[in-house]
């Protein structure tokens, strides 16, 4: 998706970018993501003061693994995108940390949108925030079978003293 900043600072207003993009290829090592439809892209972009804004939201329907119980479940994720680009340094009084200063006349958003994608990934995929997991002892799904927690084992070494402790109670 390519940008154009010299017609918006020149002064064409506001221009709104729609598409879809496959990001297979950025997914490719990541394990907790099994299956990623095309992502879908909407952008406005508008010029003010010399700075173009791009701004919108990057849509991603995707399968994941949960980290804790290691199920497959899919999610919608809404990711915000928002970047700022001018042609000259100093062209905002705002924070220049999030300011890219470019020199060509067409920018190309691909690598913002990727990274973008990339960081609005869930760090630590969970398939619902309150999943229990799985049973350390017998891989069992604790969501699915919370009976599936095994007794306590005891220490054969402490074994008398827990005797001991029965017989008190």
């Amino acid at each position: 998706m390519h940008l154009n900043i010299r017609e918006l600072v020149s002064g064409s207003g506001q221009v709104r970018r729609t598409e879809v993009a496959d990001i297979g290829h950025l997914l490719q090592g990541n394990n907790d993501v099994v299956r990623a439809e095309p992502l879908h892209i909407d952008l406005t972009a508008a010029a003010d003061h010399g700075v173009v804004k791009a701004s919108g939201t990057l849509t991603l329907h995707a399968e994941f693994i949960c980290s804790r119980c290691l199920s497959h479940y899919g999610s919608k994720l809404a990711i915000p995108f928002r970047e700022r680009f001018s042609r000259k340094p100093g062209d905002s009084e705002d924070d220049e940390d999030d300011l890219h200063v470019i020199t060509e006349d067409v920018v190309d958003l691909t690598p913002y949108i990727e990274e973008t994608v990339m960081l609005g990934l869930p760090y630590v995929p969970l398939c619902m925030p309150e999943c229990k997991g799985l049973n350390p002892e017998t891989g069992a799904n604790l969501n699915i079978d919370p009976a599936a927690v095994p007794e306590a084992r005891i220490d054969p070494r402490l074994a008398v003293l827990q005797e001991w402790l029965d017989k008190g109670k």
